[in-house]
């Protein structure tokens, strides 16, 4: 069985009540936790007061911290819900440190080149209002921008995880990429 397989199967175990079956699961997962954290965090230009280990470990209070068990699909869902709270994560500590410093509103413009992917220069904070707001427009988008810049994910793989067509990713993409390109020179 492959580990992608056995994961959503101690993800389905963990779901019909088996505790020990989700921390069977996340340990198979950790290596990836951690490499979408460090990804993460290379993209963010500002001062760093998260470590990898750290940012996965919010991450997780912020995915299991409630009283509501969550409901997995499979592995990329797990996946893409904790690439959501690593970038709620890393928002919360953009706006900490711009409220503690309160910085000039120059560089919504240098926030993002979006001319061919998302660059390195991200304001966490801006880009988690544009996302919200495109959220509420289109969550389909939303979700393919998401995984794209913050899993890594190819179009392939968020195919595969949204069970769409690859060329749909690749249109939805284009779409996204320039709503947020509008969206961020305002």
């Amino acid at each position: 069985m492959s580990d992608q397989a056995e994961v959503t199967r101690l993800l389905h175990s963990a779901q019909s009540g088996n505790p020990q079956a989700l921390n069977e699961a996340l340990r198979h997962m950790y290596a990836a936790l951690h490499g979408i954290a460090k990804a993460q965090l290379n993209r963010e230009q500002m001062e760093r007061t998260l470590s990898a280990t750290a940012l996965v470990n919010e991450a997780y209070l912020k995915v299991f911290g409630s009283s509501e068990p969550p409901q997995w699909a499979n592995r990329h869902h797990l996946l893409g819900v904790a690439a959501r709270a690593m970038r709620e994560v890393l928002v919360d500590s953009a706006r900490r440190r711009k409220a503690a410093k309160r910085p000039q509103e120059a560089g919504r413009m240098q926030l993002l080149e979006i001319t061919a992917e998302l660059s390195d220069n991200v304001d966490y904070a801006v880009l988690a209002e544009c996302l919200d707001l495109l959220a509420a427009l289109d969550p389909r988008q939303a979700n393919i921008v998401a995984m794209r810049f913050f899993m890594g994910m190819t179009g392939e793989q968020i195919a595969a995880a949204l069970d769409i067509s690859t060329s749909t990713v690749q249109r939805e993409w284009r779409v996204a990429r320039a709503w947020l390109q509008r969206e961020l020179e305002r």
